[in-house]
């Protein structure tokens, strides 16, 4: 009876290591994420009760208990901690409860009124297309919003709809040659940064882009959702910032290259891609929930669709995320 503490130690220390290992070099997938297996920290408070059968004294006072319940410490204050993030994203959403309603036919969007209209300002924004321009610099800031897209008409380059309770955007525009910059910002009616957010108080925003240049998008989003169909543009760059977020963003074929980097908080993402477009994703961050359809993974943190090598068309993507759920989908 003397050593079978020990021996019960000497397997589970051997087990993890082999796990180590294989997942390391990549014998077998192991894509559960670290909050996933947060939620089993009781098993290793389990654990320790049973290593106390096996010590000579019956007491908890033994190394192979106390690592065990080291161990589970750490991780069950980060399943509180993850538990808590997601009930606040969940009050968020509730939050913000929109109503927008889009005709299939014309990808015209129409805001539903809610008690709160009163106190909501619309705005109206255009910018011009001339047909010298052939790339677009598009930067979007904003949060406490729900943004979605549409087809701006021939005439115009840019375009949008807003109505948001006590914000306001901002626009400004400047031609470079054959490249046109555009900055949409969002800021409270007294020019600060400070975004109202409140329950039932909705802010709409309804963007329309030119389908004819090449765009570069940078978008910075808040607490909110942005929907993108962006399988009709020319797509060269996007960089996208996100807190407690709801991203949609559907990627289509019309370039050679495209490039996608995603940073985020706490957040859902979701980016749909063409399956005869080649893509390969690299992840940045353990903590996150992650759902690679149609990928298989090539490296650490480096996920490639089986075409990378002999596809025409490449898609890029690089997500740098602290615990968000991520899914890459082909469609």
């Amino acid at each position: 009876m003397k050593n079978n503490g020990n021996i019960f130690l000497g397997a589970i220390l051997v087990a993890f290591g082999v796990l180590m290992l294989g997942v390391v070099n990549d014998w077998f997938q192991f894509e559960v994420s670290m909050r996933e297996l947060a939620k089993y920290w009781p098993v290793l408070i389990i654990l320790g009760g049973i290593a106390v059968f096996f010590t000579p004294k019956r007491t908890v006072f033994n190394p192979t208990t106390a690592l065990l319940v080291a161990f589970a410490i750490p991780l069950a204050i980060y399943n509180a901690s993850t538990s808590a993030i997601d009930k606040v994203r969940s009050e968020i959403n509730d939050d913000f409860d929109f109503d927008v309603e889009m005709d299939d036919n014309d990808n015209d969007f129409s805001f539903d009124e809610d008690s709160s209209s009163s106190s909501k300002t619309s705005q109206n924004f255009s910018v011009p297309f001339d047909k010298s321009i052939q790339e677009v610099n598009l930067e979007i800031g904003g949060g406490a919003a729900e943004f979605f897209l549409g087809e701006a008409s021939g005439n115009d380059l840019f375009s949008a709809e807003t109505k948001l309770y006590e914000n306001k955007f901002n626009l400004e525009d400047e031609k470079k040659g054959t490249t046109h910059e555009i900055s949409f910002k969002m800021s409270s009616k007294n020019g600060s940064d400070n975004i109202r957010i409140g329950k039932g108080m909705n802010n709409d925003v309804n963007l329309k882009l030119n389908k004819t240049p090449i765009w570069n998008l940078d978008l910075g989003v808040g607490a909110g959702e942005l929907k993108f169909d962006l399988s009709d543009y020319k797509i060269k760059d996007i960089k996208m910032e996100t807190g407690a977020a709801d991203i949609s963003l559907k990627l289509g074929d019309k370039l050679k290259e495209s490039k996608v980097r995603v940073e985020s908080g706490v957040a859902k993402v979701k980016i749909m891609v063409p399956k005869g477009v080649a893509c390969q994703i690299k992840m940045d961050g353990a903590l996150n929930a992650k759902d690679f359809d149609g990928f298989s993974k090539s490296s650490s943190g480096t996920w490639k669709t089986d075409n990378f090598e002999t596809a025409t068309n490449k898609i890029y993507l690089e997500i740098k995320s602290g615990l968000s759920a991520v899914s890459v989908d082909r469609y």
